[in-house]
């Protein structure tokens, strides 16, 4: 998933007064911290702070020239006409201290300072909210960073060539703005103006996350209606997920055919079926519903976010408290477009030179720091923002996925059973040729908890899947996981291919939970599967093959059985595992199968490139590792395992060591099958750092490439742009909030909010 600099931040404030979090009293709970009010409504509307811009010009265009820009005369001449003054309530005070003000609280043990900074955060939103709006009206175009939008929308912004930039389509005016705030006042001319400034996506997103804060409100007050279940326990064992799993992009709304949200309150006069995607609790009826919906009304009455006028509250869209959640909403999202808008300037100012000298600096410093003994450890630190450039020279270090087929119980008895001491040539080969062990290992599909555990990530498999050797009939109900990340959003997860089904068959039962059964696997079928896996992930144009291990001849080990049938793996003794002059032994009997992936295109500088087909085989088989692999240690790694060179030791057994260190020379791609007292290892080798043609990991950093995703100079640059972005946008929005704060600007009742400042 693309990486995003600004993450959409919802800030429902006045939603959590329905959420209980006063316990279902009224806002005169404060009462009992010694605040006596003898008209509570009258209390909370009183407007503790009011915010105008347009008070103070010669600040306003300060403030602009900070930005090197220019505030226009004729933007400047109607600032009565395109500000109004926001006012701030008591209530919104008291609402945004409910919801984030107990982290100042616990910062400085003091509910004055708490409230003081609660009120800051409040005034810096109309600060830059109405910056944001004289701004772009003073531009005459919106252009944002691509990105620091997560909502883009069909025809929402068109790029601009050459840079990093988006201009929001349709006109951007003055007389286009005053226009559509016309004949409005309140909440309703805000909800115009800021709509004004974003796209028919962004409004849209904005409804329905107001819509899901509502439907959560009701959920809250429907879950004491709906009679509780018996609770059941499950000794299904929990099973690791891969990161990002079922988590949908920020921006993410569903929409209908037409383009419209597909989604709706539901409040029991109506169906939740008419509702969208919107999913109602287990056990839901119209009745619990109904009954909910109505506490939640009485709590919006009762904390005075509707008037006593509004009598009809069948359509909550309809309603004041509505508007002024949605008013919120807008006004958030305009603010986090005009932080998008700074990220582009920000990355305006990074030149090609700057950010190759910047390489060229990261390089030099591994460069001179590198050792081998150490650069495993360099090498766990491998993420999309901490790179590795510079390997040591004359040696060979790589990552590998372990997928590990286990012993079960009686099997690790009678592995215990052996006579031989165990690593001994005799004790491998008493180990290899025993019919109970390493040949009846059965391996199976390990995702039970992704039905049965604490969430239910499974959904009926449809479309374009994989299809097991055991689930291919056409009747067959096949399982996949995870349909946000692979079907409501379409982007997947990193490094996870996600059309492998459970292998096996899944039944669902009356209590909501699945009976299963399994289809187990020796190795040969195992092997099999991932080979044919692979091959269907990469559409066949790449095709991974191996051979079985033959014996030796001249003292050197084979792998040129094109079957099972024809390996000496399980008639070995212990003459095939000679120990060299220093006493060590050759582990090549060890080694089961070979396998090799053709077609790979796999660059250094391309491979995260999700077109290529490196990429898709990596995302095979670490989706095939979280299926069968009991080594849980390997699940959620970057790229799998560091492996040393083969001139280095490591702390893995002599077994995989060997085998590991091996595949790594023989390059990405290469797959061996090892035999450990683990079990059996599926080892896949998924990056390669080769240090033997000099230690130079890419081919430097390419500003032309730094907009395509996968690529090392893209996430290169993706780091570099965060870091400046951040500082970037810190430093003007202080500067912009620092200039506007002033006396002129901002009006500050405090006389009306010192009670709270006096609690404690």
């Amino acid at each position: 998933m693309k990486k995003k600099l600004i993450r959409i931040v919802c800030l429902m404030m006045t939603a959590m007064f329905a959420l209980g979090l006063f316990s279902g009293c009224s806002l005169g709970i404060f009462s009992d911290m010694g605040i006596l009010v003898t008209d509570n409504q009258r209390d909370m509307q009183q407007v503790v702070a009011e915010v105008n811009l347009g008070n103070d010009k010669e600040s306003l265009k300060e403030t602009f020239s900070l930005l090197s820009e220019e505030l226009d005369s004729s933007v400047s001449d109607k600032l009565d006409q395109v500000l109004t003054t926001d006012e701030i309530y008591k209530r919104d005070l008291v609402a945004y201290f409910m919801s984030y003000g107990y982290n100042y609280y616990s910062q400085s043990n003091s509910y004055s300072e708490a409230f003081e900074q609660v009120m800051q955060d409040l005034v810096d939103r109309k600060i830059l909210s109405q910056f944001a709006t004289v701004y772009y009206l003073n531009a005459g175009e919106v252009v944002v960073d691509r990105d620091s939008v997560s909502i883009k929308g069909d025809d929402g912004y068109t790029e601009i060539s050459g840079t990093d930039g988006l201009k929001m389509n349709g006109e951007v005016s003055l007389d286009g703005y005053l226009k559509a705030i016309e004949g409005k006042t309140g909440d309703e001319a805000a909800v115009a103006g800021y709509s004004y400034l974003l796209t028919d996506a962004e409004i849209k997103y904005a409804t329905y996350v107001v819509m899901v804060s509502v439907n959560s409100a009701i959920d809250s007050y429907e879950e004491d209606y709906i009679k509780a279940e018996d609770e059941t326990t499950s000794d299904t064992e929990a099973r690791t997920t891969p990161t990002g799993a079922n988590t949908l992009p920020d921006g993410y709304y569903p929409v209908k055919e037409d383009g419209s949200i597909d989604y709706d309150i539901y409040t029991g006069s109506n169906s939740a079926s008419e509702c969208g995607e919107y999913e109602k609790k287990e056990g839901s009826t119209s009745y619990t519903r109904s009954r909910a919906y109505a506490q939640f009304i009485h709590a919006l009455r009762e904390n005075y976010l509707i008037g006593e006028d509004e009598k009809n509250v069948t359509d909550i869209t309809a309603l004041s408290y509505f508007d002024t959640e949605l008013k919120s909403q807008l006004e958030q999202m305009l603010i986090n477009k005009f932080y998008a808008t700074l990220a582009y300037k920000a990355a305006e100012t990074m030149s090609p030179a700057t950010l190759e000298e910047s390489y060229q600096t990261l390089f030099n410093s591994q460069q001179a720091s590198t050792e081998s003994s150490s650069f495993t450890t360099t090498m766990d630190s491998l993420s999309d923002t901490s790179f590795v450039v510079y390997a040591p020279e004359n040696r060979t270090f790589g990552f590998v996925y372990n997928i590990l087929l286990p012993f079960n119980t009686n099997q690790s008895k009678l592995l215990d059973s052996i006579r031989y001491t165990e690593g001994t040539k005799e004790y491998y080969a008493a180990r290899n040729t025993n019919a109970g062990l390493l040949a009846a290992i059965e391996a199976k599909d390990q995702r039970a908890s992704w039905f049965n555990g604490s969430e239910d990530y499974s959904f009926e498999a449809t479309g374009d899947y994989y299809k097991n050797a055991y689930n291919s009939a056409e009747s067959k109900t096949n399982y996949l996981f995870f349909e946000d990340s692979y079907v409501k959003n379409g982007e997947g997860i990193d490094r996870y291919a996600g059309k492998y089904p459970f292998n096996g068959t899944a039944e669902k039962k009356e209590d909501g939970g699945y009976k299963l059964t399994y289809n187990l696997l020796n190795i040969d079928s195992f092997i099999d599967e991932m080979e044919s896996y692979i091959g269907y992930v990469t559409k066949d144009s790449s095709v991974a093959s191996g051979k079985y291990y033959s014996g030796t001849v001249g003292n050197l080990a084979q792998w040129n059985a094109a079957d099972k049938e024809d390996s000496t793996f399980y008639s070995v003794t212990a003459d095939y595992f000679p120990k060299n002059a220093n006493g060590v032994i050759d582990q090549s009997a060890n080694i089961y199968y070979k396998g090799g992936v053709s077609n790979l295109g796999f660059t250094t500088d391309s491979a995260l490139d999700k077109t290529t087909n490196s990429y898709k085989v990596i995302s095979a088989v670490n989706e095939l590792m979280f299926a069968y692999s009991t080594d849980t240690g390997c699940l959620n790694s970057y790229l799998g395992y560091s492996i040393a060179a083969k001139e280095e030791a490591t702390s893995y057994v002599a077994e995989f060591e060997f085998a590991a260190q091996q595949a790594i020379n023989d390059g990405v791609g290469t797959y061996y099958v090892v035999a450990t007292d683990f079990g059996w290892h599926i080892i896949y080798v998924s990056f390669v750092y080769d240090g033997q043609n000099g230690g130079e990991v890419y081919s430097g950093f390419d500003y032309d490439q730094r907009n395509t995703e996968g690529t090392f100079s893209y996430y290169f640059y993706q780091s570099k742009k965060s870091s400046t972005v951040s500082e970037y946008k810190e430093n003007k929005d202080t500067m912009i909030r620092y200039n506007a704060n002033n006396d002129t600007v901002v009006t500050l009742h405090k006389d009306r909010y010192e009670d709270l400042l006096n609690i404690g």
